[in-house]
């Protein structure tokens, strides 16, 4: 029986996202967050936030449009727990800047 190449092999890029996932502490944890942040939060939400600071578990998000406060307000604890999700280790607190 012969093996299609794909099956049972992950992306590289699949692969070492997981493995810097579970690398990521202090500054390279800030570092994976910006670098999929259009990913984590979506692309139009990620054109109104940044992340912009990482100290301890505290994240602090930039908002770049003053008119999203509110609705950016109402979506941090959801966005807490998929930050939570995808960063275990870490569990980032969001806090609006």
């Amino acid at each position: 029986m012969r093996r299609r190449l794909d099956e049972g092999f992950s992306p590289l890029e699949t692969a070492t996202d997981g493995v810097l996932r579970r690398m990521s502490a202090g500054d390279s944890a800030l570092l994976w967050i910006q670098a999929r942040w259009p990913r984590l939060v979506g692309e139009p939400l990620s054109r109104k936030i940044v992340p912009s600071a990482l100290s301890g578990r505290r994240l602090t998000l930039s908002l770049l449009d003053s008119a999203w406060r509110k609705p950016i307000e109402a979506a941090l604890p959801e966005l807490q727990r998929k930050l939570s999700y995808e960063l275990p280790d870490v569990k980032p607190i969001v806090h609006l800047k």
